[in-house]
């Protein structure tokens, strides 16, 4: 789907992809973390993969760039394609709704020496953020993962964290996991926008002390792990006491890949 929200709190740092103004970042970390100065990846900036969701297919607006899933839990390999779903309010399609802790979302781009990703990553149910302050300590940490991978085997992390829909519990985000001590939806751009809340038949909600859905709006830029060789970037959850898709599910939306030297 189309972005309908404002400008979010975590892409202002980063300067339009049109000319260079500062060095590239010497590696992929989420952009709340980087300096206030403008950081632009690559000068020109070509766009590899443009992935919205309109029609109920995903779509790429640029070659270069391939989307799919991969099984976490079972047998190993390649799922498949992302299932296209659509939101209870309007028309908003996104890729998903994923079951915490079984399925990874992979993004794959070509060699290059710098990359931008950015995506809208959909919190949707009765997320338990941080963990532990509920319910007499019965829930565990939510966890969110963004992470690369090379060709070789090698892989590394960009972002772990916490979100929570629960005005009672906390998540770590926008800080790192373990790190945080924020209310439920710090660092979102939307509350409620998908219309989860109103649909209890689609996903739990707890009455009162919930939202059904927030949205954020992520951004990594910087020196490709890789060495310049193709990267696959990850999306995943974990949870050794993950709910089902009802309880605590999530969605990845309008994805830009940029690449360059």
């Amino acid at each position: 789907m189309k972005k309908f929200f404002a400008v979010p709190l975590a892409a202002v740092f980063l300067a339009a992809c049109s000319e260079s103004t500062t060095a590239p970042a010497s590696d992929l970390n989420p952009s709340y973390a980087k300096p206030v100065d403008p950081i632009v990846v690559c000068a020109g900036c070509p766009l590899v993969g443009d992935f919205t969701f309109e029609g109920g297919t995903t779509v790429s607006a640029a070659a270069g760039s391939t989307l799919g899933t991969e099984l976490q839990t079972g047998a190993a390999g390649i799922a498949d394609a992302p299932t296209v779903v659509t939101a209870p309010l309007g028309d908003q399609q996104f890729v998903g709704r994923f079951e915490n802790t079984r399925t990874m979302l992979l993004i794959n781009a070509p060699g290059s020496t710098n990359y931008y990703l950015n995506f809208d990553l959909y919190i949707i149910g009765s997320w338990d953020g941080r963990g532990k302050q509920a319910q007499q300590g019965a829930f565990l940490a939510n966890v969110v993962e963004v992470g690369w991978r090379c060709t070789d085997g090698t892989s590394g992390t960009l972002l772990k964290t916490t979100f929570s829909n629960q005005y009672t519990v906390q998540q770590d985000y926008p800080n790192a996991y373990l790190n945080g001590g924020y209310k439920a939806g710090t660092g979102s751009i939307a509350i409620d926008a998908l219309g989860y809340v109103d649909t209890p038949q689609l996903s739990h909600t707890p009455s009162f002390r919930s939202f059904g859905d927030a949205t954020y709006d992520l951004t990594f830029s910087g020196s490709n792990p890789c060495g310049g060789a193709a990267v696959t970037f990850t999306i995943s959850t974990s949870n050794p006491t993950q709910q089902s898709v009802y309880d605590e599910s999530w969605g990845v939306d309008n994805i830009i890949v940029r690449a360059g030297t």
